[in-house]
């Protein structure tokens, strides 16, 4: 459900001497910012170009003719970074999904001296599907909080270096080249490359557009699947994200079993990320964990993924963990997990954590909490208070946010240039076109940061918009 429906949008606006020489900047913000990702562009393509003979491979190619997104733009904001003493004018980076909010107080955590502390074991080599340690600390935090009939078995369990190392992992594991995954969109868009780079399947997506509420109809899925297997190709899985990345919904139980028995039907694996599973910042809202159910319409094709990155906020420690309970599927990954592997002084450090029960459960996931709540209520406040639509959700540590009233015409190429302008102004904001959303004008915005930050960044968005509406009346008149 959409809520904060949007008006005319901008309301009345930012005083004029917060738009003070802002004009002039944002007249020119299309050709400033195309022009370094022309240049950037240009120095991609000429490597992909002329390459010499036999220097690369064919897989090498495919890899380097689907770049991502981020990759463009990262290098950029990384060297102009906000920060409020020694760089105010920098860019403040709601784009990137990071937990912020509880910074301090997992990095006390970390450096006491029971986590972070470096003995002779970790000097050696160590399994690398996971250290013992690690994977029945996992098995026993996700039990504790899913409560699954049966208590989760680490043997269960594939530590890697991060999600994207287990989805390209159980890529190469599930699918041969040109097979089909199946994903509702818009999502994030690294599913696509996750799948694509090295396996070299194909992500075809199930849209899901405003007019539905992004909601996902589980017969357009089964459809989905029978017109692609009537064309000759296999489906060989379907991604779901659970929270969603970036609508913020969470799947129903009856929506979640629905969807796997109709995969069921059709021999399709089911793998869902719940990376988000303790971002709930809807208090009236349980997570119904996958892991929970009591029977699944096909154990051999379903495999859960749960991370520390999103959290409990340490995306540099680079884990992820995959649930599976296919032989063959484990097998597999843990022969992978050889080129994924994970250093096991920081796999001891967030066995720690979550080993802490009184620390972990009893402060830092219901503070953590907490604090989301607090930030999504106020971005959604202040969205309210510009007349900016945001899509319902309860979990994630972003909005998605409807600027459609500021694109005329409302196209990809005005989302682009309304994204340029807003990076211009300072604040980057993640554009629905690179998260392959159907409906122009929609964009994800990041609320898990300090709440000065978050303010700050909000009333550059503002000011952005309001001079950006000025120079379109201007435009027109």
């Amino acid at each position: 459900m959409l809520s904060h429906m949007c008006g005319s949008g901008g309301g009345e606006g930012p005083t004029p001497s917060t738009e003070e020489g802002m004009n002039t900047s944002l007249h020119t913000t299309t050709t400033t910012m195309a022009t370094q990702t022309d240049t950037h562009s240009q120095n991609h393509s000429e490597m992909n170009e002329l390459p010499p003979p036999r220097m690369i491979s064919q897989r090498a190619h495919q890899t380097l003719a689907f770049p991502t997104f981020s990759s463009n733009y990262t290098k950029m904001i990384q060297a102009n970074l906000y920060d409020k003493l020694t760089n105010p004018k920098g860019i403040i980076n709601l784009a990137q999904a990071v937990n912020r909010l509880m910074e301090e107080e997992v990095l006390a955590r970390l450096n006491m001296a029971d986590a972070l502390t470096l003995t002779a074991k970790h000097q050696y080599y160590s399994d690398t599907n996971g250290i013992p340690e690690l994977r029945t600390a996992i098995a026993k935090l996700l039990t504790r909080h899913h409560k699954p009939q049966n208590s989760i078995n680490p043997d269960n369990l594939i530590v890697m270096n991060g999600i994207t190392a287990c989805l390209d992992a159980l890529s190469h594991t599930l699918c041969d080249p040109d097979d089909v995954v199946i994903t509702p969109t818009p999502v994030y868009g690294r599913i696509y490359t996750n799948f694509h780079d090295r396996s070299a399947a194909t992500v075809i997506p199930l849209v899901c557009s405003q007019e539905d509420d992004f909601a996902l109809n589980v017969k357009d899925l089964e459809k989905l699947i029978e017109k692609t297997e009537s064309e000759g190709r296999c489906v060989r899985a379907c991604v779901l994200l659970h929270p969603h990345n970036p609508l913020g919904h969470i799947y129903s139980t009856a929506q979640l079993r629905s969807i796997m028995e109709i995969c069921a039907q059709h021999e399709v694996h089911v793998i869902i990320d719940e990376i988000y599973a303790f971002s709930i910042y809807n208090k009236e809202i349980k997570f119904n964990s996958v892991l929970g159910f009591e029977s699944l319409p096909d154990p051999q094709r379903t495999h859960v993924l749960w991370g520390f990155s999103k959290d409990f906020s340490i995306p540099g420690f680079r884990l992820g963990v995959i649930h599976s309970l296919n032989p063959w599927v484990l097998s597999c990954v843990t022969t992978l997990s050889h080129y994924h592997s994970c250093p096991q002084v920081i796999q001891h450090a967030a066995a720690t954590i979550i080993n802490d029960e009184e620390w972990c459960d009893g402060f830092y996931l219901p503070t953590n909490q907490e604090r989301l709540a607090k930030a999504h209520h106020k971005i959604c406040q202040r969205l309210q208070e510009m007349e900016i639509a945001v899509c319902k959700g309860q979990g994630g540590l972003y909005v998605w946010a409807n600027l459609q009233a500021y694109l005329q015409p409302c196209t990809e190429e005005r989302e682009m240039a309304l994204f340029m302008a807003l990076v211009d102004g300072g604040v980057c904001i993640l554009p629905g076109k690179k998260l392959y959303c159907v409906n122009p004008g929609w964009f994800r915005i990041i609320f898990a940061v300090p709440d000065e930050e978050l303010e700050e960044g909000l009333s550059r968005i503002e000011v952005v918009l309001y001079v950006w509406k000025k120079n379109i009346e201007s435009d027109s008149s």
